[in-house]
């Protein structure tokens, strides 16, 4: 209201506020409405708020594409991706195989961490996508800047392999590669460390600088306040930081007369906070034998509390030798490096690049005592040992119970290995540290691998098709548990089999429980030695073909778990068998079948 607009010496006008009706004297609705002019008088002369500020602009778009079998490749890139949005990026991580070539080559920079799966196979979630990219045109990929890291195990000839080929493929398409492809082995910290620093560079910097280092605060009530996130959103225990579980038991599953020696083990999870779902799997730190440690000190000459220098510590050197250098199972770079160190002909003969079978021949079945034996005296101070050495790697197992079922415990099924090589004992580091170190009451360092796609379906009523001879059964008895825990009884079918009905039928009593109580639909067995035909799982899967391709026509989802060397081979060929014999495709069709099942999750493997 302007001065023009009062004459002076005349009263401002009450504006009423207040409704004609309100239940008010003449006298209360004065002041009541000379109370809310006055009060929006005040609001009207304060400070004017501060603009609202607008979002600001997007960053660049950074595509962070995994190819993952058990949930490495795919937890790598969760981090990338975090990571890349801290820094001003917009970015995600993306299942490589929901991808299409033509989608990919929209994406203008994209980041690849692939597994290899096997023998140097593609992870079974991106086999229809690697059909695809197989079959597209020259230059489909021009545009597309890319990096790729690849992740593998030495223990197979074809190290890294799928991540080769991938790497190899996008560039003869006309990707052009924004940074050299970096493997990684079972260890990948330091891998993946170098693959960040080199990448970073090589991307846009056009990021607005309200943007750089920016990340989400966490809401309250979020994970991030929960008793297993720390601050930084990361759970409390994990790879680099293991919960120390209890052992409660580990109790001997294999009868007399077996050729193996298979243990239930079951474990604390008290206290921890921690948490898993059937077909996740158990990261396990093992403590290699005292003896082979003695046996390594005494070979050059060491000391027990030697100090030793890991990861900017000082270390006893016993120490480290039992739990934090693979000391159990020889590698070729402990192998090259002793080669440069002693320059002995026939080792560096043996590490040239042409020489690679005649390297994987010698290192079949040894360990670093093997090699110190045949080369004394090269390796003489703790330091130097300490460098030639791989770092000791976690062991992962199928977890083999349900949370539902068994609260604040985990359970796993672990066939100890041993063997003897020339004139020694030997064994699996972590099977035998299950077996021989283990007591009842001690700790044993451990995390959660979550495994996203080894889940039981999120509709209770697809039927589900378990595949798992020996030890493979163990997700499968956490399945079954679980259906238990839940009351499910809609349609499920197992597949077990090991050498002896009576000493290997691994939970017997469990698995016909379950056929009792309907949470087990089916089950069919294959025990190769009871009789003078071998059979195994594939073999029974082929006779029960005609009703397995109804279930699957029905939408079941088919579970693999074990050897993958053979059993998993046999396996898929057998699946493609029955989808080509009783649907009438070819064999290149069932194959396509199969792959686009894996691309949707309703064909997944865990295989090892």
């Amino acid at each position: 209201m302007s001065a023009r607009d009062l004459s002076i010496g005349e009263t401002p006008a009450v504006v009423a506020l207040l409704p004609a009706d309100a239940p008010f004297t003449p006298a209360q609705r004065a002041w009541l409405d000379g109370f809310f002019v006055a009060l929006l008088s005040r609001i009207a002369t304060a400070a004017p708020a501060a603009p609202i500020p607008s979002a600001p602009m997007p960053g660049p778009a950074l595509h962070v594409l995994y190819a993952s079998q058990t949930g490495t490749a795919e937890g790598l890139a969760k981090k990338l991706a975090k990571e890349a949005k801290g820094k001003g990026f917009e970015a995600r991580a993306q299942d490589l195989g929901a991808m299409s070539p033509a989608a990919l080559a929209k994406l203008g920079h994209a980041v690849v961490i692939a597994s290899t799966h096997g023998e140097g196979d593609p992870p079974d979630s991106v086999g229809a996508f690697v059909a695809a990219l197989d079959d597209a045109p020259a230059g489909a990929l021009a545009g597309l800047s890319y990096a790729v890291l690849a992740l593998g195990d030495r223990n197979y000839a074809k190290f890294c392999g799928f991540g080769r080929a991938l790497d190899e493929r996008l560039e003869a398409l006309g990707a052009a590669r924004l940074a050299t492809r970096i493997e990684a082995d079972t260890e990948v910290a330091e891998p993946f460390a170098r693959f960040r620093a080199a990448l970073w560079p090589t991307l846009p910097t056009a990021v607005p600088p309200d943007r750089v280092g920016a990340t989400a605060p966490a809401a309250a009530g979020t994970l991030a306040d929960s008793g297993d996130i720390d601050a930084d959103g990361e759970p409390k225990w994990h790879r680099e930081r293991p919960f120390p579980s209890l052992l409660r038991n580990k109790r001997t599953l294999s009868g007399p007369g077996s050729a193996k020696e298979v243990r239930h083990v079951v474990l604390s999870l008290v206290g921890s906070g921690l948490d898993y779902a059937p077909g996740d799997a158990l990261g396990v730190w093992p403590r290699q034998s005292p003896v082979l440690v003695d046996e390594v000190l005494s070979l050059t000459g060491l000391s027990s509390d030697a100090a030793a220098v890991v990861d900017d510590q000082v270390l006893a050197l016993a120490e480290v030798l039992a739990t934090r250098r693979e000391i159990a199972r020889l590698r070729a770079p402990t192998v090259i490096k002793l080669a440069r160190l002693s320059g002995d002909a026939r080792l560096l003969a043996l590490t040239a690049p042409e020489g690679s079978a005649e390297l994987d021949a010698f290192l079949h079945g040894k360990d670093v005592v093997d090699l110190l034996r045949r080369f004394p005296g090269v390796v003489c101070d703790a330091n130097t040992l300490v460098s030639i050495l791989p770092p000791l790697a976690p062991r992962l197992y199928s977890i083999s119970s349900s949370p539902l079922a068994f609260p604040d415990e985990v359970h796993l099924t672990i066939a100890t290995v041993r063997f003897e090589g020339e004139g020694r004992q030997r064994g699996g580091i972590a099977s035998t540290y299950f077996a021989d170190l283990l007591e009842t009451g001690d700790p044993a360092p451990i995390y959660i691998h979550r495994n996203t796609r080894f889940r039981l379906p999120e509709d209770p009523g697809i039927p589900i098709i378990m595949i798992g001879p020996g030890t493979g059964v163990a997700p499968f008895r956490a399945f079954l548990h679980h259906r238990r825990a839940q009351r499910l009884t809609t349609r499920s079918w197992l597949f077990f089999g090991d050498q002896h009905e009576r000493s290997d039928y691994l939970y017997r009593d469990e698995l016909e429980s379950f056929l009792a109580t309907r949470e087990l639909t089916r089950l069919d067995l294959a025990f190769s030695r009871d009789q003078e035909e071998r059979i195994y799982v594939q073999k029974r899967m082929l006779e029960a073909g005609s009703e397995l391709w109804s279930w699957i026509e029905e939408g079941a989802t088919i579970y693999v778990c074990g050897d993958a060397d053979r059993m998993a081979r046999d396996v898929d060929a057998a699946l493609r068998n029955i989808i080509a014999s009783h649907s009438g495709r070819s064999e290149a069709k069932a194959q396509l079948h199969l792959r686009e099942m894996a691309a949707t999750g309703r064909y997944v493997r865990d295989v090892y």
